[in-house]
């Protein structure tokens, strides 16, 4: 039963004696880019300039978490370095730095071991801003301290049908968050992001153990609420899995929240052996599969919506008759 989807971590760090990029020169920003490029290129990393990338490839990129809002809003400055294990290190966007690594199979400490390495070759390498009082210095003051950014994204789908506040009580301690993940127009189903507000006054490891601990209280709820599910509402467990399964295998155009909405549906059935499948997949790789931006990158061209819709039914249809 997976109830923790994938983790991710980004950690933040500006170089000393310059200005945060949202107030950086372009003179500026070249040195920067030239101080990381001589450090990052003999660790195999290669770098990609924002405003050299094609609209497709900014959309890829994007989706993958490599390019962000900002990173596209400073795309005069902006770039990001990758390796081929997909550890990326964004360079001007909010911060000069920001090493980010996404792994839907790695755990948060797995994950921080991998940037945390990194953090330290560079670091030995330049001199990070940094105060006594206020630990690392970020472009946002919530995130001075250690400037570790960690998400976990749960799958909460018996938790939201029965409405229950259970999971936001149990985070309504200061310091942390839990919010649904949002697409452009509202909020996906039962897919959350769990988070700390704050980074300042707490090292690295009590900052993942924090979060670890509260993740595995609120995988507990889950799995008591599919239980119940389960045990006594089932014939309208069967009844919210069969229509999903019916929408997805014969639609002809289908949005993007939608898809969200009966993937998780679907993989709340399979999970609770409502429905059998003939090979394994997985709910966070099969919703970016099928999210717009893979989409276009995918057909090589940019789509407008009716266009979108109508591939992602189509290729969410051969799926169906795969797994099913």
């Amino acid at each position: 039963m997976k109830i923790i989807l994938y983790n991710d971590l980004c950690l933040n760090r500006n170089i000393s004696d310059f200005n945060f990029p949202s107030k950086l020169d372009q003179a500026g920003a070249e040195r920067i880019i030239g101080i990381l490029q001589a450090l990052l290129e003999v660790k195999n990393f290669k770098f990609y300039r924002t405003k050299d990338l094609s609209s497709l490839e900014k959309l890829n990129f994007y989706e993958n978490n490599f390019l962000t809002a900002t990173s596209l809003k400073n795309s005069d400055i902006s770039g990001v370095f990758i390796n081929e294990n997909n550890l990326a290190v964004r360079v001007n966007a909010k911060n000069h730095i920001e090493i980010y690594k996404k792994d839907l199979n790695l755990g948060l400490m797995d994950l921080y071991k991998e940037v945390d390495e990194l953090d330290d070759y560079i670091d030995s390498k330049v001199q990070y801003a940094f105060r006594e009082d206020f630990g690392y210095l970020t472009s946002d003051i919530n995130y001075c301290g250690n400037g570790l950014l960690a998400n976990v994204y749960l799958h909460l789908p018996a938790t939201d049908y029965f409405d229950d506040e259970s999971v936001i009580r149990t985070l309504e301690r200061p310091g942390y968050s839990m919010t649904k993940k949002n697409n452009a127009r509202r909020k996906s189903a039962a897919i959350y992001c769990l988070s700390l507000d704050r980074t300042i006054g707490i090292d690295e490891k009590t900052y993942l153990d924090k979060i670890l601990n509260i993740s595995k209280e609120i995988e507990d709820i889950e799995k008591q609420k599919r239980q119940s599910l389960y045990l006594d509402k089932i014939i309208d467990l069967e009844d919210l899995v069969n229509r999903a399964y019916g929408i997805l295998r014969n639609c002809r155009m289908i949005d993007e929240e939608e898809m969200i909405d009966k993937m998780s549906d679907l993989f709340l059935g399979i999970e609770l052996s409502i429905l059998k499948t003939k090979k394994e997949i997985d709910l966070a790789q099969t919703i970016d599969k099928f999210r717009n931006g893979h989409l276009q990158v995918e057909r090589g061209a940019l789509l407008d919506e009716k266009s979108r819709n109508i591939l992602r039914a189509n290729n969410i249809r051969k799926m169906m008759k795969e797994v099913f």
